[in-house]
């Protein structure tokens, strides 16, 4: 029963899913992490500049660089060339490489979201302190919460 409740609260804040036949929800809520940090690969803590906007669970965050204080997608995406991934021109499935997609709200530069793709070509997404979800391209979660995808991003894996 409360799956129902929460698929229903996904399907209003992400309406686009209610076509994705392969949405479903991945796990139970929890606040460890979020996003960023699940589309970098971690799940033990949150990954986001230190803004001072958020209030990290016992304070512990990562961020590849300490001096970045802001949302600018432009560090987003040093981050993610600092783990390896460089910027792609498409999100189809591309065996041997890991993609992520980096969202903005229209017409900022404020990074808002990241998705990951999986090794079974479809994409997951960690909704902030919620669940994670899977979806079928980075696009299903595209709308008002965390606006359209600004860049794909691949990196190669064994």
């Amino acid at each position: 029963m409360g799956e129902n409740i929460e698929e229903r609260l996904i399907l209003s804040a992400f309406p686009k899913l209610a076509e994705d036949c392969y949405f479903k929800i991945t796990s139970k809520k929890t606040p460890t992490y979020n996003c960023i940090a699940w589309a970098f690969g971690i799940d033990n803590r949150w990954m986001w500049p230190n803004t001072g906007k958020y209030h990290f669970i016992d304070g512990v965050h990562f961020w590849p660089d300490d001096t970045i204080i802001d949302e600018n997608v432009d560090n987003f995406i040093e981050a993610f060339v600092s783990k390896g991934y460089e910027i792609c021109d498409n999100c189809a499935f591309d065996a041997g490489y890991r993609k992520i997609a980096l969202y903005v709200k229209p017409n900022t530069q404020t990074c808002t979201h990241a998705a990951r793709e999986l090794r079974n070509g479809y994409w997951t997404s960690k909704l902030g302190d919620k669940n994670d979800i899977q979806h079928e391209s980075p696009f299903s979660i595209e709308g008002d919460w965390y606006g359209v995808v600004h860049c794909i991003m691949k990196m190669r894996f064994e």
